[in-house]
């Protein structure tokens, strides 16, 4: 129970005073964009940097880890998918943006201040992994389903579009890149340069959330009743189950088993918002289903959370 109160509320009360400062008119518009720029591009950067230069390799490159994750969201997938009928699935962007908000967890704005409060330093690296390779596996599948539905430009230029922009051109993927780089080359970065990393990681946790607030203070709960309550059933409760089951499967570590249980049972990520606009695809059903599973992720973690320490250590 003390884990509701230490970890699980403070959390959302971040939350809270960042929609209720952007409600009621405290912070600008431009203000919030300012916040969530600050977190996206300087702060999560810094600390995914500083947590994997100073690392072995070996401890990132998790595969069994890797397996987990992905397996547990492939089940989710396919589960979500058992309710194409009534969600009335046609087109494969269609079908792809059903999958996202059934399987993208919010890894940067909720994941990197959990686990950074409930493990440490230590708790970044699990974040860092499923970062990468999620992100790269939807990625690849973006490119795939769009050429699938559009003709043109070809499904390599679309992949190689798509890879720019959410590898090279997204600091959260690029950070820690650059740290495994550093790690592995041996390079002693100057304290000059390292030092204003080190006192700019702190700040991601706290502002991420601060601004993940912000910006559900724009979302609107609006969707078909079944698509909504079925995504999110799926998000919340069959995702972090099927990773489990995996773990147990696996044999994880206690610590890698319980951080991609956690990983699964977060709330649907913000990016799949951004997705959705970008190829106006269920973009209704998609606000809805981050906003629900952010609310409701209030209960399932209140229960995960203590479970998952519990194995986790």
């Amino acid at each position: 129970m003390h884990l509701l109160f230490d970890i699980v509320i403070p959390v959302f009360i971040l939350m809270v005073l960042g929609w209720v400062s952007r409600r009621s008119g405290l912070l600008e518009e431009s203000s919030a964009a300012a916040l969530n720029r600050f977190v996206y591009f300087i702060a999560v950067p810094a600390l995914m940097f500083t947590s994997t230069a100073s690392v072995d390799i070996a401890s990132v490159l998790q595969w069994n880890f890797i397996a987990v994750y992905l397996g547990g969201s492939v089940i989710a997938v396919g589960v979500a998918f058992l309710g194409w009928k009534k969600m009335q699935l046609s087109s494969p962007l269609d079908w792809t943006v059903v999958a996202l908000n059934s399987a993208w967890a919010n890894t940067v704005y909720m994941g990197v201040p959990i686990f950074y409060f409930i493990f440490g330093e230590q708790g970044t690296l699990p974040v860092i992994i499923a970062t990468l390779s999620s992100n790269l596996i939807f990625i690849l599948v973006l490119a795939v389903m769009s050429e699938l539905q559009n003709s043109g430009g070809g499904v390599l230029g679309k992949l190689k579009t798509l890879l720019l922009q959410g590898l090279l051109k997204n600091p959260v993927m690029m950070a820690p890149l650059l740290g495994m780089l550093v790690s592995v080359s041996g390079i002693t970065l100057p304290p000059m340069v390292l030092t204003p990393m080190q006192m700019l990681a702190p700040s991601a946790a706290p502002v991420a959330l601060f601004a993940l607030g912000i910006s559900l203070s724009g979302l609107k709960v609006r969707g078909g009743r079944f698509e909504l309550t079925w995504l999110t059933v799926v998000k919340l409760i069959i995702h972090p189950l099927a990773t489990f089951g995996l773990a147990l499967l696996f044999g994880l570590d206690p610590f890698w088993g319980a951080s991609a249980v956690v990983l699964a049972g977060l709330p649907t990520g913000a990016m799949v918002f951004v997705l959705a606009q970008q190829y106006n695809t269920r973009i209704i059903l998609s606000s809805a289903t981050i906003m629900v599973t952010t609310l409701v992720s209030l209960i399932t973690l209140a229960v995960l959370l203590p479970l998952m320490k519990q194995w986790g250590g």
